[in-house]
């Protein structure tokens, strides 16, 4: 069968061919565009001098400054805490003092009292084993007569013995105690000394805060 070619007809392998071709050549003629672009901009880019609160000296000036900050920072921590230890020592050996001061004449009542209470307790102890012997013995006495008792009246009189033994034996104790004179008075503890209020510790300073790198911000 014979070909026939029309005017103007061109077959359909001949149309794709010519469409790639076209559309090689717009990508070549992009990419051209796009590389003069880039161009252009990092020319720009080039000759715009960055801002200098990011620039590397304007940073290594920051740096310097805040180690520097650092050191007189570190430098008052270390000076509060000299000077609150040596206000605490100072405030606890004021307050020994004063405590001294304020206990001493009951301390030396005290020592004086003592020697006397202990001499007034030897004289009493004599008198007290007299009155102990005097009651065990009436003690005694009772529990024998209640033992052969066998009438009401045995059993009243010995009732009877025993408080007039006992009462003999207290009143001859009080006459004996009364021979001795009055007792020693124990002094009296002052109340307590109302204690000064502690040395506040001093507020700590405001650390510095390093500068930020360039090109280290997060956005």
């Amino acid at each position: 069968m014979e070909k026939l070619f029309v005017q103007g007809y061109r077959a359909p392998h001949r149309l794709r061919s010519e469409k790639m071709k076209t559309k090689r050549m717009i990508s070549v003629g992009l990419l051209a565009a796009g590389l003069a672009l880039s161009s252009v901009g990092a020319v720009n880019a080039d000759t715009t001098p960055p801002p200098t609160a990011k620039s590397p000296t304007a940073y290594a000036a920051q740096l310097a400054a805040y180690k520097d900050a650092l050191v007189e920072y570190r430098i008052t921590v270390a000076v509060n805490a000299i000077n609150y230890r040596i206000a605490l020592e100072k405030y606890q050996s004021d307050w020994q003092a004063a405590l001294t001061k304020y206990e001493a004449p009951y301390k030396a009542a005290l020592a004086q009292y003592q020697p006397l209470q202990a001499a007034w307790i030897a004289k009493l102890a004599p008198i007290a084993a007299v009155r102990k012997s005097a009651l065990d013995k009436a003690d005694a006495d009772f529990l024998a007569a209640i033992a052969i008792a066998s009438t009401a009246a045995q059993k009243n009189l010995a009732l009877s013995a025993r408080a007039s033994a006992t009462a003999s034996a207290t009143t001859a104790y009080k006459t004996a105690v009364a021979a001795l004179g009055s007792a020693p008075v124990k002094p009296v503890k002052p109340a307590e000394l109302t204690k000064p209020p502690v040395p506040v510790k001093p507020a700590a300073p405001t650390k510095p805060v390093p500068p930020v790198k360039p090109g280290n911000t997060k956005k």
